[in-house]
């Protein structure tokens, strides 16, 4: 769900029956290209280091022209080895976008179309699997419970590292991925590195650039942020002034992180034997075309990327403006490490290209069905040459991208046989296509059971009609409502009840996701029945989603339909355990229940999760100490970090507890710290219960 802050807004949106070998019965895929010639065994690499920045447009990397971002760990991999200008994103969106970097496939080809609700076929072969294969150790370390391993892509790695640790509690969120921060995933990295045998393939991915956009201190802009009423904070322009600074300060700080791996790599083992590829998976819109961050549009800013490859063989400042794609990442990674290539792949091998010895570009199919799946609207899908973007949605789309590269020139009245001619090239790119079916969560056959807990269940059509169908709104029409609902969210946090209230009275009613930040709105207006409606219209649409059940969950629980409210939780915890509300508010029923062994078991299902929360670390220790359990609460409470992670009902939870059990000076201390680090009219309501003297 998008993330809302308190000076700054970030909107992140977010094959049953089907397998690859039925694949090759049913469809003619295209044939993997012919390989160059071998690369001589004295040249190959012995390790293979892929990177990937998250959300990382390429205008904002030094190299590519730019001055927005301080890029110098890029910028000297670019000058050392190959870039890529024109590299492209088939999709804006972190999970089918990184499916198509490991398998060399489009999304049509995988069947991996949005985040969290689909899975990668076991059956379709990866480039992990490739090097593990052929005797490469291999590992990942992962930023973002995104690629959670419960999505596919860990098969082939013999580690994979996707533990993000305790959320961050990032002032004003109210949503969103839970992540690890570059310095964090690094260390992990270098941990494994320590112990690492000379031959093999590792996987690092940062998250930082993707929003909410919170750099660290010393990589946060300079100047201050603008200032606002709230009928300007979360505006459309407000946005656009205060998000790129903040997105240039996280790239930032990736991009030293990224240095620090590298400085230690080169220190324990031989340049001339490593292959460095660095790419992203999508780039960020920031308020462009009208849409805040990425998912909704597949525009140029969300889906052209840095590419650059530095590595035995390959020449050092070469810069191949040829159009590529990041399905051809995997075939030229095997190319170049002389290892077989994947059967079945959509890309190809870019050896030529670097050699020179083609010049062509590749056309590049793009796609966002997020805009369907999660909001009810028409998808977008659309190919990409080297001189022209085709969009097909309901009122489809041309630019020529030489003389308007950032797409403002709309050419699809006055072109019409150039229109006709990309929409025939399309199709060929969609006649294999896997049936669009989420297969993560919620199989066919539990249907029922959510009937019976009162849920009406209907597709969200996606499955209903075969890929390369539009239909309904266009997203383009429909952005202006999504934008006014954030900025009743915005209005919101700020305090603004009534503004917020008529937003939401003056904007059109819709699904998905938008019914969903509906519903949360509502509960802050304390209307919880209106909530209730709401949130079963989002779980109508997307069952697949364990947000709906959670806001659902909480609307009945305020209602005082406790068992209601039960079951929905425990259905939110079912679809994603990494979802840890759900597991937090079950334990906090028990405990008001009475039911503590079963509270202290909930509380430990969230800690035990990819994501764990420090809310839950908090409450268990509360728990503890009202047991008599000194010792293990002050186990529960060892990452004294995890202070900054907590929310503030948590953190008066724990104060409580700890002064009734005898520690009130702990308990006042850390409150303090709290009113310091964040004041609140609450924080300094419990202060003055326990006894705390005010400062004024």
């Amino acid at each position: 769900m998008p993330d809302i802050h308190s000076t700054r807004f970030v909107a992140r949106a977010i094959c049953a029956g089907f397998t690859w070998l039925a694949l090759g019965a049913c469809a003619t895929a295209p044939p993997t290209p012919p390989q160059s010639a071998a690369v001589e065994e004295s040249q190959r690499p012995e390790r293979v280091v892929l990177i990937t920045i998250d959300t990382l447009r390429a205008d904002y990397v030094g190299s590519y022209g730019s001055n927005m971002a301080r890029t110098p760990t890029l910028d000297r991999l670019a000058a050392e080895g190959v870039r890529f200008t024109t590299a492209i994103s088939p999709t804006p969106m972190t999970m089918p976008s990184h499916a198509s970097i490991m398998t060399g496939l489009d999304p049509t080809l995988h069947g991996v179309h949005s985040n969290a609700k689909f899975r990668l076929d076991d059956q379709i072969p990866t480039l992990a699997e490739k090097f593990q294969a052929h005797g490469f150790e291999t590992a990942a370390f992962i930023s973002s419970v995104v690629l959670d391993r419960r999505y596919g892509l860990a098969r082939g790695f013999d580690s994979y590292d996707d533990r993000m640790g305790f959320r961050r509690n990032i002032e004003g969120a109210t949503g969103g991925y839970a992540e690890r921060t570059a310095d964090q995933v690094v260390d992990a990295a270098l941990q494994w590195l320590e112990s690492a045998p000379s031959r093999f393939f590792l996987w690092v991915h940062f998250y930082d650039p993707h929003g909410s956009y919170d750099p660290p201190r010393g990589f946060r802009p300079r100047q201050a942020a603008p200032t606002g009423s709230p009928e300007e904070i979360g505006t459309l322009e407000y946005a656009k002034q205060v998000f790129p600074p903040l997105y240039a300060g996280e790239i930032y700080f990736a991009d030293t992180e990224l240095g620090r791996l590298l400085r230690v790599m080169n220190r324990k083992f031989s340049a001339d034997r490593t292959l460095f590829v660095v790419t992203s998976d999508h780039g960020e819109s920031l308020g462009e075309h009208d849409e805040l961050t990425h998912t909704l549009t597949v525009y140029d800013a969300t889906q052209k990327v840095p590419l650059v490859m530095v590595g035995p063989t390959l020449p050092r400042g070469r810069v191949v403006d040829s159009q590529v794609r990041l399905v051809d990442v995997a075939p030229t990674i095997l190319s170049l490490s002389g290892l077989p290539a994947i059967e079945r792949t959509t890309g190809q091998d870019l050896r030529p290209w670097i050699a020179g010895v083609r010049e062509d570009g590749l056309d590049a199919y793009v796609e966002t069905l997020e805009t369907q799946l999660a909001y009810g609207w028409s998808p977008v899908l659309g190919l990409r040459t080297g001189e022209y973007k085709y969009l097909r949605t309901v009122r489809p789309e041309l630019y020529a991208l030489d003389v308007d590269p950032d797409e403002l020139d709309d050419l699809a009245a006055s072109r019409p046989a150039k229109l006709k001619e990309l929409d025939a090239a399309l199709e060929t790119h969609l006649r294999d296509a896997l049936p669009v079916v989420p297969n993560a969560v919620t199989p066919p056959e539990e249907i029922a059971l959510l009937e019976s807990l009162g849920y009406v269940v209907r597709s969200s059509g996606a499955d209903e009609h075969p890929l390369g169908w539009v239909g309904g709104d266009d997203p383009k029409d429909v952005l202006g409502t999504f934008i006014k609902i954030l900025e009743a969210r915005s209005r919101l946090t700020q305090g603004d009840l009534e503004g917020a209230r008529e937003i939401l009275d003056s904007e059109p009613e819709a699904g998905g996701w938008i019914a969903h930040a509906r519903a949360e709105i509502q509960l802050e207006l304390g209307d919880a029945e209106q909530a209730e409606r709401l949130a079963r219209e989002v779980i109508a649409a997307q069952p697949h989603h364990a947000e709906g059940y959670l806001v659902l969950g909480r609307a009945l629980e305020i209602q005082g339909r406790t068992a209601d409210a039960v079951a929905a939780y425990e259905e939110a915890a079912r679809i994603n355990p990494n979802e840890t509300a759900s597991l937090i508010a079950l334990a906090q029923i028990a405990e008001t229940e009475g039911e503590l062994d079963t509270a202290e078991r909930r509380y430990r299902e969230a800690l035990d999760s990819n994501a764990p929360s420090a809310d839950a670390a908090l409450r268990l220790a509360a728990l503890y100490y009202d047991r008599g359990r000194t010792e293990d609460a002050r186990s529960a409470l060892s990452q004294l970090g995890l202070i900054d992670a907590a929310g503030v009902d948590a953190l008066i939870r724990l104060s409580r507890a700890e002064a009734k059990a005898g520690y009130r000076d702990d308990a006042l201390d850390r409150l303090a710290r709290a009113r310091k680090r964040k004041p609140s009219d609450e924080l300094d309501a419990a202060y003055a219960e326990l006894g705390g003297r005010s400062e004024r």
